[in-house]
Formats: C-alpha cells, structure tokens, sequence
C-alpha cells in the first residue's frame, strides 16, 4: 500500500487520548464482512479540522459500506472509530472483534452530518421544516430561534425564496442545497457528501466545489464520496483511492490523480478517462 502525504496514524498499542492534535474523523483497522466475502480490509484514515478528503475507487471497492460504517448506518467488524475525543468503537478487550460504545454512539451522531445521493428529503414537510426538523426534536433547540436560523441557512444557500415548498416543488439541484442546509442545520463538525456532484451541471458543481472550501475554511472536515475525479482534484486537499477494500494509495489530488504510483490507481484513472 502507498502511503504518500499519509498523516502519522498511532500504533495500536497507543491510547487514543495520547494522540497529539485530535483528527475530526480517525479508523484504523477497519474490517467488515458480508458473510464470507470481505468487504473492508483494515482501513485506515482520518480527516482533520478544515480538510477535505474524497474516497474514490472503482464500483464494489468499498467505498459505500465505508461511508455507511463512518456514519454508523453500519458498523464495522474490527479497528477503531472515534470522532475527536469521543471514541465510538475499538477492539474488543477479548480480542473477539469489535467493541461500540453505546453512550458514545449518540454522542458521534451529533459531531457529523451526511448528505445522501439521493438527498432523502422528507416529502410531505416543507423545505423549511425538512431543516428545522432534527434540531427541534433531536436537539430540543428552540423552535423560534431554530427557524429564524434555517431560514438564513437557506438563504445562504440561494434557497430563501423556497423555504415553505415542498421538495417536489424543487429541482435536483435545489433538493440538495436543501439536505445540505438540514446538514448543516445540526452544526455537525464533519460533514460526509455521497456523490456530491452527481446530479449537477457544470455550473451548479462549480458552486459545489465554492461551498465545500467554504465549509473547510470555517474549520469543518469534509469527506466526499465520488466517481468524479475533476471535482475530487479540484476540491480536495488528500485523495484516498480504495480498492479492493484497501486503501491502495493516499496523497494530495496532484500526487494520487496526477502522478499514481500505484499500478491499480493508474489503471482505474485510465479507465476513468476513456
């Protein structure tokens, strides 16, 4: 495995609290399985304050089980997960597996924010209130002061006009300015995009690219799943190509896209550009 650019991971034998400048996001030796088939093979990685880090890698390399797991949809089979000072899950001290922990869990959900592909807005509840939702119930925020704040989420995001539509109502694009805001709105301190750009022409990606940097500027951490590899160089500050359920090679976008060492990251580019 190439590690270029990689950023020191702490030896197993290491307290996590002992690691110096806690990462926002922090893996190492994540495995998970399906049955017989291993899907994740010891996984490490972290994202730190004000970084942007895309996972790219061909169809069935792991990258959607790996984000699923990051956002405990999911949980891994092995390997150590924590969030800053709040460590979720880490070996079992019998050595069977893996251990969570369960008053940590809740504690992890209100540090990250995730925007689906396929934006899972609630049909029914306004634009407004697809925003304002999770803070009123989940955070026990006050109503008011939580609306007068998605609506100036909103209107940062070119959405102001639109705050009591319904998601039908939108286009592709202004549905996922919204799951944005309602990300946004639980004032996550990581931030994960599953194919941010997807769905978006070369105009709207451009305003992409412009919010994720804004984002990482203002200090939060940024992971992007995606297939498009302009925007993962364009936007990126490291680049992680998975394959196989490994982390092949790791580097800034120039050494990774530009110049892989990797055989398997440079055929897979080559694949991408045909």
């Amino acid at each position: 495995m190439t590690n270029r650019s990689r950023i020191s991971i702490p030896r197993p034998d290491q307290s996590f609290a002992s690691f110096a400048g806690l990462p926002a996001v922090y893996v190492h030796g994540a495995t998970k399985s399906f049955g017989d088939r291993q899907v994740l093979r010891g996984i490490d990685l972290i994202i730190n304050k004000g970084e942007v880090v895309s996972i790219i890698g061909p169809s069935g390399a792991g990258k959607s089980t790996l984000l699923r797991c990051l956002t405990l949809l999911d949980r891994f089979d092995g390997g150590t997960l924590a969030y800053g000072d709040v460590v979720v899950a880490k070996p079992a001290s019998d050595g069977s597996g893996i251990e969570y922990d369960r008053e940590s869990i809740p504690q992890a959900r209100m540090r990250f924010g995730i925007v689906f592909q396929d934006y899972n807005l609630f049909p029914h509840r306004t634009v407004l209130q697809n925003v304002t939702d999770a803070p009123i119930i989940v955070q026990h925020r006050d109503r008011a002061k939580t609306e007068v704040e998605g609506r100036e989420l909103l209107g940062r995001l070119g959405l102001a006009e639109h705050a009591d539509k319904v998601p039908c109502q939108l286009s592709g694009g202004q549905q996922q300015r919204v799951a944005i805001a309602r990300a946004l709105a639980m004032h996550p301190k990581v931030i994960y995009f599953d194919e941010a750009t997807s769905a978006l022409d070369p105009r709207l990606t451009a305003q992409m690219h412009d919010l994720v940097r804004e984002l990482a500027r203002g200090g939060m951490a940024v992971g992007i799943v995606t297939h498009e590899m302009g925007f993962a160089r364009d936007v990126s500050d490291r680049v992680a190509f998975l394959f196989d359920g490994e982390i092949a090679e790791e580097g800034t976008p120039e050494e990774v896209l530009g110049n892989p060492s990797d055989p398997r990251t440079r055929a897979f580019l080559a694949r991408a550009e045909d």
